[in-house]
């Protein structure tokens, strides 16, 4: 009878709040480390305004980026044409908007090969080591010794320039940098005790590299891959602009930029203020959220 009051009593403290109550459950302790980082929200904000306005183009565009219009060359901002017209008198926020489209997809799938790349050599370097690792830590000392733009360059001028082609020439050329820090990592990693652990009962190398130091390295890779996609978007821009990349009458931030630049002279200024205020938007914004992705998976870093 004793044990059955007491029992009824610490049920009583639970359901009322006394000293038996447990403690509740924290749930979404990452999303609230980044929340707290409110220029990571305003930078996560930011990109999914651009993506949207990309994936909703045809929608909101208004006119046909490659369409003409009589008598409507330079034209300045109006409620007719809301960015202006450039000097083939097509509309500018057309273009800014499907080729936002165009730069946007790009980074995305440049990103994709570097990470692929990377993190599949990286990972081999680490938890191999030896030959391996002599082999793909020379191939990066090679490719990090030559200017990542004038590697570019050279690799972009060999094919016929294109989306395909600058999105390929980026993500073959700029996987490097991610090698090493996933190498880093499973070289920390590999000499922990759940790895000898996992060693000691008969688990495949492929397993171990999958099932226990692949998931301990995504929070790294995830803010390499994060800060990587503003890189990657302001290379594309780059080539474009100098005529090595997302070839007219194809619009892209970057060959906007180009085209534009012609007709400063004539004060045509909103046809490289738009596309590159949206450029530095767009890297702004990645390296934001990359920043507060970093102090999120790392609290330390959050406590300067």
């Amino acid at each position: 009878m004793v044990a059955t009051a007491e029992l009824e009593v610490g049920r009583e403290d639970v359901r009322g709040g006394g000293l038996g109550r447990l403690p509740p459950k924290r749930r979404f302790p990452l999303a609230r480390r980044f929340a707290r980082n409110k220029l990571a929200v305003a930078g996560l904000a930011t990109i999914l305004v651009l993506y949207g306005a990309a994936i909703a183009a045809p929608l909101i565009q208004r006119y046909d980026e490659n369409a003409l219009s009589a008598g409507m060359r330079d034209k300045p901002p109006s409620a007719e044409h809301w960015l202006g017209t450039d000097r083939n008198t097509r509309d500018s926020w057309a273009r800014l908007v499907v080729g936002g489209r165009v730069s946007l997809a790009a980074g995305f799938a440049a990103v994709a090969i570097v990470m692929t790349i990377g993190i599949t050599l990286g990972a081999m370097a680490g938890f191999f080591g030896g030959i391996v690792d002599q082999l793909v830590m020379r191939t990066t000392d090679i490719l990090l010794a030559i200017p990542l733009i004038l590697l570019l360059i050279t690799a972009a001028s060999l094919f016929k320039p294109g989306l395909g082609t600058t999105i390929t020439v980026i993500g073959v050329t700029s996987w490097p940098g991610t090698a090493r820090l996933v190498r880093g990592q499973f070289l920390a990693l590999k000499e922990q005790e759940f790895v000898t652990a996992a060693r000691a009962m008969g688990a495949t190398a492929p397993r171990i590299m999958m099932r226990h130091l692949f998931p301990n390295a995504l929070a790294v890779i995830i803010v390499q891959a994060t800060i990587w996609l503003s890189y990657a978007i302001l290379l594309e821009a780059s080539l474009s602009y100098l005529g090595l990349g997302v070839q007219i009458p194809t619009p892209s931030w970057g060959n906007m930029l180009q085209d534009g630049q012609r007709e400063l002279q004539a004060g045509a200024w909103w046809l490289t203020l738009f596309p590159g205020l949206a450029i530095f938007l767009t890297v702004l914004s990645f390296n934001l959220m990359g920043d507060g992705l970093r102090d999120a998976f790392d609290p330390r870093h959050g406590k300067r």
